[in-house]
């Protein structure tokens, strides 16, 4: 998860609420529920039932994570289980706002380097270790230390100089430049804060152990099968956002990892979960009629599922080509089959969420990408593979297998770009391969997204430095683009930075280092007795509020 920040007013009103960019003002309406064909408020009972204590939830989650371990993973899947486990120093509500979690208050120097956090006195982790500002200190170096294999989390604390603690509960964060993003990266699962003494003593284990502060606690980690999570009793205050102070509803939950989407549905449908997410768009105008189920909807943030092209690999280091394969592709027509009900085209390389100007649409137009591979030396065509110096118009599209097989908008988009000449050939494989082919910059183009909650997404994806690692797949290289990003990350006046990401938006759409596709939707499809469930700014379930209404 990468976000961004809410300025560096000190004034003490900024430790209830602060406003990040991408915010209510311009979010779209939050989670909707449908039972039945009746719309309502996702954390709301369309009963209007009382919260009832107790119970299990069975959920099937469309993939297994490759870790628990929130500093470690790169997974969005990591963080739909962990977002009720672990706690941050701050949190992003459903509409956008910052507002205190493990710390109380904060406040951010005039030059923008470093950032005061006065944390809370009364948490522990589920260990019983006291949570402290040297707790702040030991995670944020644990994600630093060139030992540590970091996930998301290294990019979030991008420029780190170190932690200092001037008393028990005050931990003053620095860096070496201004850092804009820090207050929302700082609300992040990335940065969620773990039992040290855990860490250390569970070792290789932790990764599916975790040991954290939150509402709920891990039980059992069964590989390739299931995690047990189980309701912390000493949970003794009310979590960000949450409707009732104290211990979580439910008793348990039994998150099954279930890639094959068919069998999720059918899971739901008979019983065996009361929730699940990764809706297929083929059954959910089925499941949305159903008086047994609930379907509930919230957009994704961050940078939506994009097609993200090599460039430095031929063909694709020609930007004709590139050019060629974003016009090749109909979004249209995967929002219309694939992504029915559960998104909608993309418009850029944020979501309408994060950034929605019409001047970043991007066109669908096929004779004009055959044209452009005519102007480049492509030629042939008319059902055949094009050629240059005797070498065909290849392009490897890298996508994840998480059980299921490869993703059903591949298909889409190898036939979009056979049609405009191009060899294309899908290369489905699991996610550690799949990551080092990108690392490698291996293929013309990973299929991907990235969860993030503000503009700076995109240093993540296109500055130089992140080269041969997460998640600079395009293998983009280009001064003008890095001092953009890196300007982006200084600039504290909202105004000037939303200007500043559309410019360079439109810069990365002329230069075609990737093809925005589709702007998708967290869509979960639950029993309809199930009640409660919110989302965090990131549009990652929370599980705190969630009740079992009784017939």
């Amino acid at each position: 998860m990468l976000a961004a920040c809410g300025g560096d007013d000190d004034d003490d009103d900024d430790a209830d609420s602060t406003q990040v960019p991408g915010g209510a003002s311009t979010q779209p309406a939050g989670a909707t529920a449908t039972t039945g064909g009746a719309a309502t408020p996702a954390a709301t009972s369309p009963a209007g039932g009382e919260p009832q204590a107790g119970g299990e939830l069975v959920i099937g989650l469309h993939e297994e994570p490759p870790t628990l371990d929130p500093h470690a993973s790169p997974s969005a899947s990591t963080f739909m289980i962990t977002a009720s486990i672990t706690e941050s120093l701050l949190h992003l509500t459903e509409a956008r706002e910052l507002v205190p979690s493990l710390a109380q208050a904060w406040e951010a120097s005039p030059d923008g380097t470093t950032y005061t956090f006065t944390l809370r006195q009364d948490v522990t982790f589920h260990d019983g270790e006291p949570f402290n500002a040297q707790s702040v200190k030991g995670n944020f170096d644990r994600i630093v230390d060139p030992d540590f294999v970091a996930g998301g989390s290294l990019a979030a604390l991008a420029g780190y100089t170190g932690t200092e603690t001037p008393d028990e509960f005050t931990a003053v964060v620095s860096f070496e430049n201004a850092y804009a993003p820090f207050l929302v990266y700082a609300a992040g699962g990335t940065l969620g804060m773990v039992s040290l003494k855990a860490v250390e003593e569970l070792g290789d284990q932790f990764g599916t152990q975790i040991v954290a502060t939150g509402p709920f606690k891990v039980e059992s980690y069964t590989a390739k099968d299931n995690t047990v999570l189980v309701r912390w009793d000493d949970y003794n205050r009310q979590a960000p956002g949450s409707t009732h102070e104290g211990p979580a509803y439910l008793e348990r939950i039994t998150i099954k990892f279930v890639p094959e989407a068919g069998t999720r549905v059918t899971t739901v449908e008979t019983g065996e979960t009361q929730m699940i997410t990764g809706v297929p768009s083929q059954d959910i105008k089925r499941l949305e009629e159903s008086d047994d189920i609930t379907v509930t909807k919230f957009p994704w943030v961050g940078v939506p599922r994009i097609l993200v092209l090599n460039t430095q690999l031929a063909p694709t280091d020609e930007l004709n080509v590139r050019k060629a394969v974003s016009l090749a592709i109909d979004r249209q027509a995967l929002v219309d089959t694939v992504f029915a009900g559960i998104g909608e085209v993309a418009i850029g390389m944020l979501t309408k969420v994060m950034l929605d100007d019409p001047s970043l649409s991007q066109p669908y137009d096929p004779e004009q990408a055959k044209q452009l591979l005519e102007e480049a030396g492509w030629t042939g065509g008319d059902g055949e593979v094009r050629q240059k110096d005797g070498k065909p118009l290849e392009f490897i599209l890298n996508v994840v297998d998480t059980g299921g097989g490869a993703p059903p908008e591949a298909q889409l988009i190898q036939a979009n770009l056979i049609d405009v000449g191009f060899d294309c050939q899908i290369k489905a494989q699991a996610r550690a391969p799949w990551y080092e082919d990108n690392y490698n910059l291996r293929t013309h183009g990973p299929l991907m997204f990235l969860r993030a909650g503000d503009y700076d997404g995109l240093y993540s994806l296109f500055h130089s430095s992140l080269i041969g690692s997460n998640f600079n797949f395009a293998g983009l290289d280009d001064p003008e683009v890095d001092e953009m990003l890196e300007r982006g990350r200084s600039e504290t006046d909202p105004a000037a930075r939303r200007a500043l990401y559309l410019e360079l938006c439109q810069k990365l759409a002329d230069m075609a280092v990737a093809a925005p596709m589709v702007d998708e939707y967290s869509v979960w499809a639950s029993a309809a007795n199930v009640q409660g469930l919110r989302f965090n700014g990131y549009t990652y379930p929370l599980f705190d509020d969630i009740w079992l209404e009784k017939d």
